[in-house]
């Protein structure tokens, strides 16, 4: 049996002028549009999207107590698996946004539901991701201290079945038929509350060194896509930074 007044790690507010991943997601979602959202969950970013900006909001949700939470603020709400192409068939596109908020990562196969979600946007449509990053310091220094430990929440969840470098995301979205046209990060030391105690035992030189690390102090990427029949890379000078971090490092 099991008890529903449990307090969800997914059930949270936020500030939506704030610098939280839910606050820049929805702000990139904008106003009085038509979204998709891919894994409402309770409803956090859904009840800010059709209350506060006025967008109508069709939700897929895999669990399905969570979804009555978001059924209040939805237009349609579907309980589907997103590795089930048959989710999406009482789903009637266009949509001006599909949102997956920390979405893809708990995928087998997140590159085969990035190629359908082209044809769920109407014109000059888009997608507004967030993902973690797995080359964050925090899991670098659980590595470097022999462990790999899953958590209730954060980049190693425990029901997290793929995880994403920027390089290895970017490249996953362009070989879907994406172009990424915009990208933000959510930035968090290695001394995050997820990862302290690995990251105190590290020799004072070597956090050092993480913490120069061009993308290790990032926790979560932040980004719009736009279909594209030849993707092309976002400029964002990321290979420049490593390079010249390795030089360094090396010398």
């Amino acid at each position: 049996m099991t008890d529903d007044s449990r307090i969800s790690p997914y059930d949270y507010s936020f500030d939506p002028d704030g610098l939280s991943t839910a606050a820049r997601l929805s702000r990139l979602v904008g106003s009085d549009r038509r979204v998709l959202e891919l894994g409402c969950g309770y409803g956090v970013i859904t009840r800010q999207l059709a209350v506060e900006q006025g967008c109508a909001v069709t939700g897929v949700e895999y669990d399905a107590a969570s979804a009555e939470h978001a059924r209040p603020w939805l237009d349609q709400l579907v309980v589907g698996d997103l590795e089930d192409a048959s989710w999406a068939t009482d789903i009637p596109p266009p949509f001006d946004v599909v949102l997956a908020a920390d979405v893809i990562e708990h995928l087998r196969d997140p590159l085969r539901l990035l190629r359908e979600l082209r044809g769920m946007l109407g014109e000059d449509g888009y997608l507004v991701l967030s993902v973690p990053n797995v080359g964050h310091a925090g899991v670098i220094a659980e590595l470097l201290c022999g462990r790999f430990d899953y958590k209730a929440t954060g980049i190693l969840d425990e029901t997290h079945l793929r995880f994403f470098t920027w390089n290895s995301l970017e490249s996953m979205l362009n070989s879907a038929g994406w172009e990424v046209t915009h990208r933000e990060t959510v930035d968090a030391g290695g001394s995050h509350e997820q990862f302290h105690e690995c990251w105190i035992k590290l020799p004072a030189n070597v956090r050092a060194l993480l913490d120069s690390h061009p993308t290790a102090n990032v926790f979560q990427y932040v980004l719009t896509a736009r279909p594209a029949a030849n993707p092309r890379i976002l400029p964002l000078g990321d290979e420049a930074r490593l390079h010249s971090w390795l030089n360094k490092s090396a010398q």
